[in-house]
């Protein structure tokens, strides 16, 4: 399967109404019959050209926006079809492009509702004068009229602004897929969620670079403190009736909110014993009638937990924080912390 971006912006009053009925179409009347499009799957480039300058006796660039179209869009293909704002997202259906012709029915009109007319071969306005479309192609539309400005990225952006009829976007196809999943699940580009993406890899590759477990510890207490907690501390290691294990406590005293924390600085994955160490810990504090609600988090510098420690905290609504994600938590309150705190 291939992408593909194609125009129908010629002769749009009558190339919308026909997309609407399942076709994307291409000029070059002049040429619309069979003939062509037989020597042009035949692959007779020589024969192509002749015609082309035989007819408009000139060797046009825009020919090759036309073989295109015939030979090089496949069944199976998909098209982005740019619009006002937005694009479709269509699939190619037939395994051969017909003349305009030939999609004809009663009830096709223009944009403003005047009756298209065929000579079998052509489309015929009112008046009888050929409009200038000369194929088409029979396509599914998938996704119809995604908005630009909220779910294309910058490279398929500048790709819909080229100038040819059309051209294939391979080399952008990551692009094209990345846009098309933004708008499935309703998730617009928006640089913040773009920039956490790209520079949490990096945060995190100075974490576990330049750090140690006491300076992992110390960089959760600031994150904290600079997370609006007014009390942040470490428990005393021989407090009475200690179950468990919580390497620091943040108190958040308007949100009636009590956040237990154990911090693991690892590399490669986390096992659970974090997880079981801050599940005792919480478990015991439960018991605690004080008004506060308690909420326990392990935090790693590891890019990920095993399958143990996840079901724990599945099962226990404790919140597993990988390096990656407490690397975007750092980006998002703030790199000022780090200069306010020279213990990093």
């Amino acid at each position: 399967m291939k992408y593909w971006l194609h125009r129908i912006s010629h002769v749009a009053e009558l190339s919308h109404p026909l997309l609407d009925k399942g076709y994307i179409t291409i000029g070059f009347s002049d040429l619309a019959s069979d003939e062509t499009i037989d020597k042009v799957l035949a692959n007779d480039k020589s024969w192509f050209d002749k015609q082309v300058k035989k007819t408009w006796n000139s060797l046009l660039r825009s020919r090759h926006s036309l073989w295109r179209f015939l030979k090089e869009f496949q069944k199976g293909d998909l098209v982005i079809v740019p619009i006002d704002g937005a694009f479709h997202v269509c699939e190619i259906l037939d395994d051969r492009p017909v003349i305009i012709g030939e999609t004809h029915d009663q009830d096709l009109k223009t944009w403003t509702k005047k009756v298209v007319k065929t000579d079998g071969r052509l489309f015929l306005a009112e008046n009888g004068k050929p409009y200038d479309l000369g194929f088409a192609r029979k396509i599914k539309i998938h996704h119809k009229a995604i908005s630009r400005e909220k779910f294309a990225d910058a490279k398929l952006t500048a790709r819909m602004k080229m100038r040819q009829t059309n051209g294939s976007l391979m080399n952008i196809k990551a692009s094209v897929e990345k846009s098309i999943e933004n708008s499935e699940n309703k998730k617009p580009v928006h640089l913040h969620p773009v920039i956490l993406e790209k520079t949490a890899p990096i945060v995190l590759n100075s974490i576990i670079e330049e750090l140690n477990p006491v300076k992992f510890e110390k960089l959760i207490l600031s994150y904290l403190n600079s997370s609006g907690a007014n009390e942040v501390y470490r428990p005393a290691k021989n407090e009475r009736g200690k179950e468990g294990d919580a390497d620091m406590i943040a108190v958040f005293h308007n949100l009636k909110l009590i956040i237990y924390v154990q911090a693991k600085f690892h590399k490669g994955g986390a096992d659970e014993w974090g997880t079981n160490q801050i599940l005792q810990y919480k478990t015991n504090k439960d018991s605690i009638d004080d008004g506060f609600n308690k909420i326990a988090w392990v935090i790693t510098s590891a890019h990920s937990f095993n399958k143990t420690a996840q079901n724990i905290a599945m099962e226990n609504q404790i919140q597993l924080i990988n390096g990656i994600q407490f690397s975007e938590m750092l980006l998002d309150v703030g790199m000022g912390l780090l200069k306010t705190n020279p213990k990093f």
